[in-house]
């Protein structure tokens, strides 16, 4: 562990046993500690009776961070958790448990970025007398990592972008400079299977933008040829980003000093790619498995994914490696900094855990 994740470990320890007060911001959890509940190449770290969501490794590549269901709550928030990069006991949680039961809270997709910042979605809603199907308040964020509820709204939504699109979702947020995000602007639907079923939430990609929060005033952008993105990732530099586009196999680079897109890789027959990450010399993407890409007469297109295979790609070569099967769904990989790890979450029964693999 360097000097930077050692201080920030004592900030969430030192901080989790105040009292949980309006004001606290971390504690701890309930249960005995104790260390990994397994070993190998493929490593399953949660096993939360909620979802967990979201991973994203933290500087130094120790330990991860992530968004976790609190099912022992009445209100369910989505909070942050932190945990050891090789499995054992959650260190922190991050959220409002000490806000009234009658509200929902979410802290979601959160990005490391330069200066020990985080970007993340955070959004809320009163449950009571019924939870809402859609937030009542949501938008995109940066905070200080030691206390992700100092937060500076950036975005909210809904929004109408530059290209008189609306964005109702922001996912996929990745930092370009100390002052400069780029993320994938989506739109999300409620449909349900059958006219007595729950409703669903789908999320699509729209397109992928960027914003400048250096000045007074946040400055949005798109992207160009960007259009019906499904995920973006930073590349080595803030100067190249990689995305793949809704029912498409392929994977593009855009490079924003030449305003050039070429293809990088195409996974076809393998499938549709999404969720694309780069990182020393290595490219991921989830391909194929449980996901449909259709053009609706009244929802216009959707991408609905249950999650796939993952593919590795040497990017020097070529060369391509599978993890997973026809019962194996992974969603939103997320590489260590050294490019020898990616956490993943693993969908089962329609509840995602966070797993951790071995890059091939």
């Amino acid at each position: 562990m360097n000097a930077r994740s050692a201080v920030l470990a004592a900030v969430w320890l030192a901080a989790a046993v105040t009292a949980c007060e309006h004001t606290a911001t971390f504690e701890l959890p309930i249960y005995t500690p104790n260390g990994p509940l397994g070993s190998g190449p493929t490593l399953r770290l949660t096993y939360n009776p909620g979802t967990d969501l979201y991973p994203m490794w933290m500087s130094g590549g120790s330990e991860i961070l992530y968004s976790a269901a609190r099912v022992d709550r009445a209100d369910h928030d989505h909070c942050f958790a932190v945990l050891p990069g090789t499995g054992g006991t959650i260190s922190g949680y991050v959220c409002r448990t000490s806000a009234p039961d009658d509200s929902i809270n979410a802290f979601e997709g959160a990005s490391l970025g330069p200066g020990g910042r985080i970007a993340y979605v955070r959004a809320s809603s009163l449950r009571l007398p019924v939870p809402p199907l859609v937030p009542q308040w949501e938008a995109l964020v940066v905070a200080p990592l030691a206390d992700p509820n100092n937060a500076i709204e950036l975005r909210s939504l809904d929004y109408t972008a530059p290209s008189g699109r609306i964005h109702q979702g922001i996912s996929h947020i990745g930092w370009l400079g100390p002052s400069r995000l780029v993320y994938l602007g989506e739109s999300v639907t409620y449909p349900g299977a059958c006219s007595s079923c729950p409703p669903d939430t789908v999320r699509t990609g729209i397109e992928i933008m960027t914003l400048d929060f250096g000045g007074a005033t946040p400055v949005l952008a798109t992207v160009p040829g960007t259009d019906s993105a499904s995920s973006v990732a930073v590349g080595a530099t803030g100067d190249t980003i990689y995305f793949t586009r809704n029912g498409d196999s392929r994977v593009y680079r855009y490079t924003f000093s030449s305003t050039q897109t070429d293809t990088i890789h195409d996974f076809a027959p393998a499938g549709i790619a999404r969720d694309v990450g780069v990182a020393a010399g290595r490219l991921c993407a989830v391909v194929g498995g449980n996901v449909i890409y259709v053009v609706d007469s009244i929802l216009g297109a959707r991408q609905v994914d249950g999650g796939g295979e993952l593919h590795f790609v040497t990017l020097a070569n070529g060369a391509e490696t599978v993890i997973g099967g026809s019962s194996t769904f992974f969603r939103r990989p997320a590489f260590s900094p050294d490019g020898t790890h990616v956490v993943a979450e693993m969908w089962t029964l329609g509840r995602g855990d966070i797993w951790r693999l071995d890059v091939p």
